[in-house]
């Protein structure tokens, strides 16, 4: 029998209170009603445990979201909370410095190749933008070139369709590239020479690079005197301990972490080489909260928790499982064309095309919508974490084998997909993209 929509009453009173005092009605876009289909999805999470949360009303799901990907251990694991609340206990943060910033610095040294010093933010926006700052500082240019998302700033959303506010100049300032095309990045320097200060970039999302591409990035940059800067906020301690850049063998001249540094407790971090790093002594990168200590206090379990539990080989043994099994489900009910696992399994992709015939947008509403009813919390990607086992694996293909039943039953019902939206389909967050490749990021990227 199939279940029945989750009751939403006490979601919805709620945000009837936010949405007029609360601009876009919620603090984070990706969290907000456009990326969740209206009207059946729930709106407010009351409480977390492990990879299950549970939402106002008190329906349970299991979640792959994750709270936008920092939870590489779960919800509430009990060794970082323990840490944050022993920390909380002799204070949050204080009047002068306190040794767990060299601690927690020490540990990135240890960890990740490029680091030979850090400093501590609380965003990932904030250490992928002074990262830009210190190129900028080191070389004397202006100029930026990017793939990927990089956070809310001036310097990236400045060439996107929510830029109101940003001066205009900033468009001039950023070029994206294409990843695996290198000829897109040769054409920024050709057309900025001497000018260009960095190149920032995810170095692994959905794509794997091709013919040594992160290899050549980096000598294309050094060759026109740029900065290489990977932006591993996701991939991170995630990918591997030391991230994209122990994988790959690529290290850049700058790294900037977050999320899975600290388990959800907000801590990033810019690292690199200490010629580079110590420009952070003549430009201004300070504030109240730089090296609060419940942030540190997390990182510093965290990190070590990752290392020995060797939790990426846990996320990518279930997420290699959950991708070919998924893609074993397509193929069963003749919908690999429309849907397909896509991307490293330790952060996978649902890359959806409704390829002329459906509205791609529709498509993933009605499969988030269905997902949600059998229990499962879902935005088109998978931010698998230490919690998540291999019966929450089974538990999961069980709702996408559900799910693509019943799609495939609406497919051939020659019926508008539209009138099996049971609410409002989901929404963009950008529609102003620079390249399809960014595109593909910013669909698990977006903050």
């Amino acid at each position: 029998m199939r279940p029945n929509k989750p009751k939403i009453v006490r979601s919805n009173q709620i945000y009837e209170r936010a949405k007029d005092i609360i601009p876009a009605g919620s603090q984070t876009f990706s969290k907000g009603v456009t990326q969740f289909v209206e009207g059946f999805a729930p709106k407010y999470l009351a409480r977390g445990k492990g990879c299950k949360v549970w939402d106002v009303d008190g329906n349970q799901y299991l979640d792959y979201i994750m709270a936008n990907q920092p939870l590489v251990l779960g919800y509430a694991d009990p060794d970082v909370n323990r840490a944050v609340m022993d920390q909380l206990e002799l204070g949050s943060t204080f009047s002068m410095m306190n040794e767990l910033e060299v601690d927690v610095t020490e540990l990135l040294i240890e960890n990740v190749p490029s680091a030979e010093a850090a400093r501590f933010g609380k965003n990932g926006a904030d250490v992928t933008t002074v990262g830009v700052r210190i190129a900028r500082a080191v070389t004397g240019r202006d100029h930026i070139a990017y793939c990927g998302y990089h956070g809310w700033h001036d310097w990236y959303i400045a060439n996107t369709d929510l830029n109101s506010g940003i001066p205009e100049f900033n468009q001039g300032l950023a070029h994206s590239f294409n990843y695996n095309d290198l000829d897109s990045l040769q054409q920024i320097f050709d057309k900025n020479p001497g000018e260009v200060a960095c190149v920032i970039m995810e170095p692994l999302s959905v794509l794997e690079p091709q013919n040594n591409f992160l290899e050549e990035v980096k000598k294309l940059a050094h060759h026109n005197g740029a900065l290489l800067i990977f932006d591993e906020v996701i991939t991170g301690f995630r990918f591997a301990v030391g991230g994209a850049q122990e994988l790959t063998g690529v290290t850049p001249d700058l790294t900037a972490l977050a999320k899975g540094i600290s388990n959800g407790i907000p801590l990033s971090a810019i690292v690199g080489k200490k010629d580079y790093m110590f420009a952070l002594e003549k430009t201004f990168f300070s504030f109240t909260y730089g090296g609060e200590c419940l942030g540190l206090a997390a990182a510093k379990t965290c990190i070590p928790k990752i290392r020995d539990e060797n939790v990426p080989a846990h996320l990518n043994e279930i997420g290699t499982i959950l991708k070919n099994e998924f893609n074993k489900l397509a193929e069963q009910y003749s919908l690999s064309d429309l849907v397909e696992c896509i991307g490293y399994p330790c952060r996978s992709i649902i890359a959806i095309d409704g390829k002329g015939k459906f509205e791609t947008l529709e498509l993933k509403s009605y499969m988030q919508q269905e997902l949600i009813r059998h229990g499962v919390l879902w935005t088109a990607y998978h931010s698998l974490s230490w919690a998540h086992k291999l019966e929450d694996i089974e538990f999961t293909l069980n709702a996408y084998d559900l799910t693509l039943k019943s799609l495939r039953k609406v497919i051939d019902s020659n019926v508008s997909l539209r009138s099996f939206i049971e609410g409002e389909p989901v929404k963009p967050v950008f529609r102003k993209v620079a390249d399809f490749n960014s595109y593909i990021q910013q669909k698990g990227n977006t903050d």
